[in-house]
């Protein structure tokens, strides 16, 4: 029998102790990414394409791909100062889905 100090940390359990880091590690590779390609944002955007890329990757990695789930995280835990409705969102990220397609294939 195993105790329970020597029990495995369950996902969800490691999620919330370090999820905040690795979003912002995310966050920052991929503005990184985007600064060396070059890229540059519409200056009328309320949202970069780095914090929507970021918000599309969380989604992978953490809620199945749901990406209401992580827009609904990113808002709630304030990494997003402007989070975009869903409807919007999915616009821009698929007008981006070659740009991401470039950045990590």
């Amino acid at each position: 029998m195993v105790s329970k100090r020597n029990k495995i940390p369950s996902r969800n359990t490691v999620r919330r102790g370090i999820c905040a880091r690795e979003i912002i590690a995310i966050y920052a590779i991929t503005d990184d990414l985007l600064t060396a390609l070059g890229h540059e944002d519409d200056i009328r955007c309320e949202m970069s394409d780095a914090e929507i890329i970021t918000t599309a990757l969380i989604a992978a990695i953490f809620f199945s791909g749901n990406h209401s789930k992580a827009c609904a995280y990113m808002k709630d835990h304030n990494l997003v100062a402007r989070m975009l409705e869903k409807s919007r969102f999915n616009r821009r990220l698929h007008r981006l889905s070659m740009l991401i397609n470039d950045l990590f294939h």
